[in-house]
């Protein structure tokens, strides 16, 4: 591990953090802004933003060029976290209560719309050319994480859902994100059409591991580990990755059988680990998450060592995560 790195991304997090503090929101009505504060400074990993900055910068832009496109990002994350805890009825985030359990649903939806424009606000704040294009890429990336949230939605009724199923829509929901906050640090660099969408390639698939690396841990850490909880996806009956394997290899009467196997063994969660782990579940998602990231390194290859030295360390980083 890259010691002088891992200090840098440690300073750079210190800083989102801190500017995300210092946003520019009125304190009136508080029923909207505080819970957009609470939503927009809740503790993070600060991946998208950090991507953004060490796109732009290994591309030869100034720091601080960088900062509003990079404060958009996690903003326009935190908005879709709010919208899909409501969705999800999830009672946790990150560790903290979820919005519409600290407040209420319609409290919830309100704050959420606010991120989304304050994230539109931050965006057009950037000293860049290609400004224009820079809306249109936030602006598409949005309606495809809305495309993702809805097919994750269509899944829960779903028994007959694939693994290239799933790995399109984590794609638009979670991947989508990700490679806009690579294009973007791509566009205020000005570089290449080729350079800005091999960046987005790489973000949208370093998402499908993230997102798949979630599932995994989702199942196999405590909630405290990972802020929320098993319990609300198995009642949901959410399509996470392990649990597609496991339901491909059985026929469409044994899947809901299984489905309720686990709603009955929700407060033995060993019960049901043992299971996937008889199966070779676990091994067979962290394979798929490996070859992921090896997917998204080779993107990198297309571009200038020098321009993404710092990416790659980050991908390392993001694959020996535990939370």
């Amino acid at each position: 591990m890259n010691s002088n790195l891992e200090i840098l991304f440690a300073e750079y997090r210190k800083e989102i953090d801190l500017s995300l503090k210092q946003l520019q929101i009125p304190g009136e009505p508080s029923g909207l802004y505080e819970p957009m504060i609470y939503s927009a400074t809740a503790p993070g990993k600060r991946i998208r933003p950090l991507l953004t900055f060490l796109t732009g910068e290994g591309l030869g832009v100034d720091h601080d060029r960088l900062r509003p496109a990079a404060l958009a990002v996690e903003v326009l994350h935190a908005f879709t976290l709010v919208h899909d805890d409501i969705m999800d009825n999830d009672t946790r985030r990150r560790g903290l209560e979820t919005v519409h359990i600290k407040w209420d649903t319609n409290t919830a939806i309100l704050s959420g719309d606010g991120l989304m424009a304050l994230a539109f606000r931050l965006l057009m704040e950037t000293d860049a050319g290609r400004i224009r294009q820079m809306g249109f890429e936030f602006s598409q990336a949005m309606l495809e994480i809305c495309e993702g949230q809805a097919l994750d939605v269509e899944f829960e009724n779903r028994l007959d859902v694939t693994t290239e199923d799933y790995l399109s829509m984590v794609g638009k929901k979670t991947g989508r994100l990700l490679g806009l906050s690579c294009q973007l640090g791509a566009l205020i660099s000005d570089a290449d059409a080729t350079i800005v969408e091999n960046l987005n390639r790489f973000g949208i698939e370093l998402g499908q591991a993230f997102q798949i690396q979630d599932d995994l841990l989702e199942m196999t850490s405590n909630s405290q580990n990972m802020g929320k909880s098993l319990d609300s996806d198995i009642i949901s009956e959410k399509k996470t990755y392990p649990l597609i394997l496991m339901l491909s290899g059985l026929s469409i009467d044994d899947r809901q059988s299984f489905l309720e196997f686990m709603k009955k063994y929700l407060d033995n969660r060993e019960a049901i680990l043992d299971v996937f782990q008889r199966k070779d579940i676990f091994t067979k998602t962290s394979d798929k998450i490996a070859q992921l990231m090896n997917n998204a390194l080779k993107r990198l290859d297309q571009l200038p060592s020098m321009a993404t030295e710092n990416l790659r360390y980050l991908v390392d980083m993001i694959s020996k995560r535990q939370r």
